[in-house]
């Protein structure tokens, strides 16, 4: 079985690599591409946008489809990414996923019930993306680096990126009922950029038959919105991952290979 790996905004396939190489030493075949305007210059970045990055996740997830059933996995805008191609496949536009691996997956930037925000801008982002489209953030420091290696746009926040993201989030979260793939949703409970509400509000909307949570536990403070490289939980994750994957490729062999009554 195949596996697209999607990874995050302003990332790299280097969040995703421990998961890919986990799954490629299972037996599977696991792809990890770079997003439009990633892994390049920091001009090709901020030219890139949401439209862009959801074309190329429909083009792949449907060239890898090709070949048979494709697990799907996401990490943060990678998950995103995921849940849009899994309602495109139910809406008959694509081919159906194995099924779907949603890594801190946000759906909501901010809330006043219950009250959470990214960052206090996120409560006018579409002015504050009008205002000041990029900001330039410090680096992070080394104990974060330490507990949790991350590669990419560092120092670049790009609130236009953001701001197109939210608007194609109710879109996404109406169409959750839509999707009847196996789901399994991993996330830290310490995340402060995608909080443990999003997790819970994408197992009871989803309308997947098979739903798996995990809410891991790190003792660090550092790291939260990172599960796939945290020294804390990559292991858990890569085995929560590589579990899943063989759950849904012994599934797809069962209906694949069952006798059919005429």
């Amino acid at each position: 079985m195949r596996c697209l790996l999607l990874h995050g905004i302003g990332g790299s396939p280097f969040e995703t690599a421990p998961l890919a190489e986990a799954l490629a030493a299972a037996g599977f075949e696991a792809h990890a591409p770079a997003l439009p305007g990633h892994g390049g210059t920091e001009e090709a970045y901020l030219a890139s946008s949401f439209a862009l990055w959801r074309d190329f996740a429909h083009t792949e997830y449907g060239r890898l489809s090709e070949s048979g059933p494709v697990l799907l996995a996401g990490y943060s805008l990678g998950g995103i990414l995921a849940l849009d191609v899994a309602q495109a496949a139910a809406r008959g536009k694509l081919p159906p996923p194995a099924g779907l691996l949603a890594l801190a997956t946000p759906l909501f930037f901010h809330k006043y019930f219950p009250f959470f925000a990214v960052d206090w801008r996120f409560f006018a982002l579409p002015l504050w993306a009008r205002l000041q489209p990029v900001l330039r953030v410090p680096e992070r420091d080394p104990a974060s680096r330490a507990v949790a290696p991350w590669q990419g746009h560092e120092q670049i926040c790009c609130l236009r990126h953001f701001a197109e993201v939210e608007r194609a989030l109710p879109a996404i979260r109406r169409g959750l009922p839509l999707i009847r793939a196996p789901l399994c949703i991993v996330q830290l409970r310490n995340d402060t950029s995608c909080r443990p509400y999003n997790a819970f509000y994408l197992a009871r909307h989803c309308g997947s038959l098979s739903t798996h949570l995990h809410l891991l536990r790190v003792r660090g403070p550092h790291g939260g919105h990172l599960p796939m490289t945290h020294r804390e939980s990559r292991q858990r994750v890569a085995e929560l991952a590589v579990a899943f994957a063989r759950e849904v490729a012994g599934a797809t062999k069962a209906c694949t290979f069952a006798p059919q009554r005429l």
